[in-house]
C-alpha cells in the first residue's frame, strides 16, 4: 500500500503476481486511509496471496458475502483498492486496455463538466464565462454555500474538522440569484449543473429547483440527502428537472429504489464507495435498463487511477451521460503518471494495458500522510446540519 499526500491523502494499492506484472488501484477515503489500510492489511491481504489474479467476480463476492457482516464505507474502499488492481493486471496480462474488457468502446471522448469555485457569487460568476471562452467548457457546475472543501484535505496536519456556517433560508434565495447570474453570463448554449450538495429539506429543495425551472438546469444534484428515498421521492414528484444522485451509495442495491422507482436521471456513484469496477458495471446495467444515464463521482479529491476508471467505464456503458472532472490538481501528478486529459469539453485517454496508470512510489514518500476531515455544517443555534 502507498499512503502519501500531494496537497491531500490518497491511498493507492500495489498487487504484485509471482510473474512480476502488477496493478494500480485507489482506496482513498477523505482522511479515513489509516482505517481503510489497516482493513486492507489485516484482513484482505492474507487471502489475497497465493489467489489466481483473474478470479475478480470471485474475490469480489468473497470480501462483499464471505465477511458475513455487509460492507460499509472503510470496507468497500479497502475492495476498490484491490478490485481495481485485479482489473490492472488483466489488462496488462492480456495486453488490453480496460475498457475492451469491458466491452469495448460505445464511444471515443467523454463529455465533462469542471467546477466553478470563488468567494463571491460576482467572482464565481466571471470564472463560469471564462471556463466556457477560454477552455471551450460545455457544461459547468455550481455549488450551494461557500467552497469548502477546497483546500480542506490538505493545508497541514488538522484536529479536527473545518466548520462552516448554514442558514438554509437565506441560503435559497442566494442559490437562486446565483443560478440565474450565472446562467446571464454563460447563455443558454452552455448546460449548468447545481449541487445542492445534501443541504436542504425536501421542501426548501422543492422551492429552490421550481424557481430554477425557466433557466433550464443540465440536472439538480443531490437535492436532499440520501438517507430517506421519500424525501428524494417527494422532489421527484414536483419537478421535471433531471435529478443526479448517489454520491454516498454504496453498493447496487442502494442504488435500486433510485433506479427502479425513476427518481433520478443520472446515477452518480462514487466508484472507490461501491467496491471498484465490479459493481460500477453492474449499476450502469441496472441503470439502463430503465434509461437512467452515469455520471460517476469524480471531485478534486478523486485521483488520476480513479478518473481513468471512470473513463473507461464511460466509453464503454451505452447510457452515459456526463462526466465530473475534477483533475485539476498537478501534485498528485507527480506521484501518479497517466490518466485522463482535458480538450475542448471532453476528457480523452491515451491506448495503454490495463488502467493506464503508474505510481511512482519514490514521489509519493515526498509527501508524507496528514491527518484530515471532511467539513462540518452548522446553523446559526449551533446544531449539525448536512455538509
Amino acid at each position: 500500500m502507498i499512503l502519501t499526500s500531494p496537497n491531500q491523502n490518497y491511498l493507492f494499492v500495489k498487487l504484485i503476481t509471482d510473474s512480476g506484472v502488477y496493478g494500480v488501484g485507489d482506496a482513498s477515503l477523505n482522511g479515513q486511509e489509516h482505517t481503510v489500510a489497516d482493513f486492507i492489511t489485516s484482513f484482505l491481504t492474507p487471502i489475497l496471496i497465493g489467489r489466481d489474479p483473474t478470479q475478480i467476480e470471485d474475490f469480489w463476492q468473497l470480501v462483499y458475502r464471505g465477511a458475513y457482516w455487509r460492507g460499509g464505507n472503510i470496507v468497500m474502499s479497502a475492495l476498490c483498492g484491490v478490485d481495481m488492481a485485479l482489473w490492472d493486471i488483466l489488462g496488462k496480462v492480456t495486453g488490453q486496455p480496460l475498457y475492451r474488457l469491458l466491452g469495448g468502446k460505445v464511444r471515443d471522448k467523454v463529455l465533462c463538466y469542471s467546477h466553478v469555485l470563488g468567494k463571491t457569487n460576482e467572482e464565481k460568476a466571471a470564472l463560469a464565462a471564462s471556463y466556457v471562452k477560454e477552455r471551450g467548457l460545455k457544461v459547468i457546475r455550481l455549488r450551494a454555500g461557500a467552497p469548502a472543501a477546497n483546500g480542506t484535505l490538505g493545508g497541514g496536519v488538522q484536529d479536527g474538522p473545518k466548520v462552516e456556517p448554514w442558514t438554509p433560508e437565506e441560503e435559497i434565495y442566494n442559490t437562486v440569484e446565483f443560478f440565474i447570474r450565472v446562467r446571464e453570463q454563460v447563455g443558454r448554449e452552455v448546460g449548468i449543473i447545481y449541487d445542492l450538495h445534501e443541504r436542504f429539506s425536501p421542501a426548501q429543495a422543492i422551492r429552490i429547483i421550481r424557481q430554477l425551472e425557466p433557466y433550464d438546469p443540465f440536472f439538480i444534484e443531490d437535492p436532499v440527502a440520501p438517507d430517506c428515498i421519500a424525501s428524494l421521492r417527494s422532489v421527484r414528484e414536483k419537478t421535471s428537472v433531471p435529478i443526479a444522485f448517489g454520491e454516498l451509495y454504496k453498493s447496487r442495491h442502494e442504488c435500486l429504489p433510485a433506479i427502479t422507482g425513476r427518481l433520478v436521471d443520472y446515477i452518480r456513484c462514487d466508484v472507490i464507495r461501491i467496491g471498484g469496477i465490479t459493481e460500477a458495471r453492474k449499476i450502469a446495467v441496472l441503470a439502463e435498463t430503465y434509461d437512467v444515464k452515469t455520471a460517476w463521482h469524480g471531485p478534486n479529491d478523486v485521483s488520476p487511477i480513479t478518473h481513468a476508471v471512470n473513463w473507461h467505464l464511460n466509453v464503454s456503458e451505452y447510457n452515459f451521460g456526463i462526466q465530473e472532472d475534477g483533475s485539476v490538481d498537478t501534485l498528485v501528478k507527480q506521484v501518479v503518471s497517466g490518466g485522463p486529459v482535458y480538450r475542448d469539453g471532453y476528457l480523452y485517454l491515451e491506448d495503454r494495458p490495463g488502467i493506464g496508470c503508474d505510481i511512482d512510489e519514490a514521489a509519493a514518500e515526498k509527501y508524507p500522510f496528514r491527518r484530515a476531515y471532511i467539513p462540518v455544517c452548522r446553523s446559526s443555534d449551533g446544531s449539525l446540519t448536512n455538509w
